[in-house]
């Protein structure tokens, strides 16, 4: 219920800002834009790398089955990501405008081998598509110069809605007893919810007509770490697994701006 209601409340409030600054593009201050991304990550686990007991999976005597982890980043789960977004801004003077928008940063799950049980057998690791909501704002300082290549750079702040990740875990061609094998697929892993980011930017505009402009865009961006969920991985005694969660990561972006 939260994470509808707060993903219908960030479109809504988007929506009021976006409306409201259509009805003052007539006095020429306001402008426009969509903007789609590719995302890799550069910084960011999605969990760490530690040793345990595995006996317990296949009811065999302690200490006879080592599992060894290995930690895992963003870009080893999830490569590269994709986001959209729409954007209003509000150019103050020939230097400096204001800019806010709403934007969906998504990627596709992410299936791969996280670690060895035994001498040689892999453990898979499945995890759910990420997928969040971002309402963010910021400021661009504009280097105004004489041709149709405008550079600029900028910073932003923004609220993330993101939700819930599940993991499964699992050795090919091997069931593990129970409770552990129902247990250990769609695991809650992260929680859904609100976290912080904020990022500095680069960008190149290019003046196609007197009311139209096409952007370049980079930078760089963090966010915070989501809220792990021990619920099951507490079980076997593999609670710090998910104590990480934080990303950063560099877009690049292609952006069509309208003027009125």
């Amino acid at each position: 219920m939260f994470k509808t209601s707060s993903k219908s409340l960030l479109l809504f409030s988007s929506a009021l800002l976006l409306s409201g600054a259509v009805t003052l593009q007539a006095a020429g201050e306001w402008s426009f834009s969509i903007k789609g991304s590719t995302i890799n990550a550069v910084s960011g686990d999605v969990h760490r790398g530690p040793d345990f007991d595995g006996s317990v999976l296949l009811d065999l005597a302690p200490g006879s089955l080592p599992v060894d982890v290995d930690a895992k980043s963003f870009d080893d789960v999830y490569g590269s990501f994709m986001e959209v977004a729409l954007e209003a801004t509000y150019q103050k003077n020939e230097n400096l405008s204001y800019f806010f928008g709403l934007s969906q940063m998504q990627s596709d799950e992410g299936i791969l081998r996280v670690g060895t049980v035994g001498a040689d057998l892999p453990l898979n690791g499945r995890f759910s598509d990420y997928d969040d909501l971002s309402i963010y704002g910021g400021v661009r300082y504009h280097f105004v110069n004489e041709s149709d290549w405008q550079p600029y750079v900028s910073a932003q702040l923004a609220v993330k809605d993101v939700d819930d990740i599940t993991a499964s875990f699992s050795v090919p061609g091997v069931t593990f007893v129970d409770p552990y094998q129902g247990a250990l697929t769609n695991a809650a892993f992260y929680d859904g919810g609100s976290i912080f980011g904020l990022g500095v930017g680069l960008g190149l505009d290019y003046r196609m007509s007197d009311s139209t402009t096409i952007s370049f865009e980079t930078g760089y961006y963090t966010q915070g770490s989501l809220d792990d969920n021990d619920s099951v991985l507490d079980v076997l005694g593999l609670g710090a697994l998910n104590d990480e969660g934080d990303l950063a990561y560099v877009p690049l972006s292609l952006k069509l701006n309208f003027s009125f």
